[in-house]
């Protein structure tokens, strides 16, 4: 009986221990997993944009590329929210990754040239300066990124026409964003947009303040970030890699690029994207662009693919990989066509 007591107890000890390891080992694979997240880097180089900001970019090499992906990333974010396409479409052309002025590693500039405009003149700049030249380019812009390639385009025409074979657009807007409610019900929802002007003007009249402490604005910015950034099921550590880019954002750029998504209007910019390959992609419980917004877009744009992505909230690149990324895969293959068509047009005529 005392032995079969002690092995009992040796047991349970040895249970107790294996169950602690365990714990710890799926600890230490989550905080592998957070490393990882945002970890990538590629060759540094800056451009330096005509009013002086200077953009941090980097570019994953690839050895005889056919093409190459400019990536722009959304509002508060930065290149590396960029992590798993970087990770599925390494090698296969020369990705360029870069931060918006005032995100990231880049500089702001002047208040006002926190305008959707400008970065479409930015894009311009890194397509010029950081893109092998002869390479068709795909463009893939997510959310502000996508506003981006908009103004771009109309912007850019001749750049569009010589450069550009395709273009992703995903979770984003051409407009009318000033009437967003952000997915909250009724009169709560009514009210939004009065009050987030509002809200909006008095953190950057405390911007100094707010910008103290990145620690403090990422734990006050999880759970909005899980709310309006996500759909159900969000792993975690994805809603603390988005809400850390959001808390190192400084308020004042935060808040001049909200602005200016009030007067945001690129409706008229999107027939000329009829020229490329057009890829229009959302999730279908996003709040911040729901998909009534890439409805919009897709019908304005002749010849554009729509998905819509279900469960998914804003931030599918993070929430849905590898949906994303197989429609990615199909965009670059349907580009790559495109630019090989036109060439051989080219040639024929010449």
């Amino acid at each position: 009986m005392a032995a079969r007591r002690t092995a009992t107890r040796a047991a349970l000890a040895g249970l107790a221990v294996g169950v602690a390891l365990g714990a710890a080992g799926r600890r230490r694979s989550r905080e592998r997993s957070k490393a990882a997240l945002g970890g990538h880097r590629g060759r540094p180089v800056t451009v330096t944009v005509d009013d002086g900001v200077q953009l941090a970019v980097d570019i994953e090499e690839a050895g005889s590329p056919e093409f190459a992906v400019v990536f722009a990333h959304g509002w508060t974010m930065n290149r590396h929210c960029w992590h798993f396409q970087r990770e599925a479409f390494k090698g296969r052309g020369a990705l360029v990754f870069y931060d918006q002025r005032g995100h990231g590693g880049s500089a702001a500039g002047a208040p006002d040239a926190c305008t959707i405009d400008r970065l479409g003149d930015d894009l311009a700049a890194v397509i010029e300066r950081a893109v092998p030249e002869g390479l068709p380019v795909v463009l893939v812009g997510h959310s502000m990124g996508g506003m981006t390639i908009m103004a771009f385009a109309e912007r850019h025409p001749g750049l569009l026409a010589s450069r550009v074979a395709g273009v992703a657009l995903l979770s984003t807007s051409s407009g009318r964003l000033r009437e967003s409610t952000f997915g909250l019900p009724g009169p709560v929802g009514r009210l939004a947009p009065v009050v987030t002007p509002i809200v909006f003007d008095r953190l950057r009249a405390r911007a100094e303040l707010i910008d103290r402490s990145v620690a403090l604005r990422t734990r006050t910015n999880l759970p909005v970030t899980r709310y309006v950034a996500f759909g159900p099921g969000a792993r975690r550590d994805h809603v603390r890699f988005v809400t850390e880019m959001v808390a190192t954002t400084p308020t004042e750029v935060m808040v001049g690029f909200f602005n200016d998504f009030l007067v945001h209007d690129k409706s008229g910019a999107l027939a000329p994207l009829g020229s490329v390959e057009t890829l229009v992609m959302v999730g279908a419980r996003d709040r911040l662009t729901p998909k009534v917004h890439s409805h919009r877009i897709a019908e304005a744009v002749p010849g554009a693919r729509l998905q819509i992505v279900p469960g998914a909230g804003h931030m599918i690149g993070l929430e849905r990989p590898e949906v994303v990324n197989a429609a990615l895969s199909g965009l670059f293959d349907r580009a790559l066509r495109r630019a090989s068509d036109r060439a051989r047009d080219e040639a024929g005529t010449g």
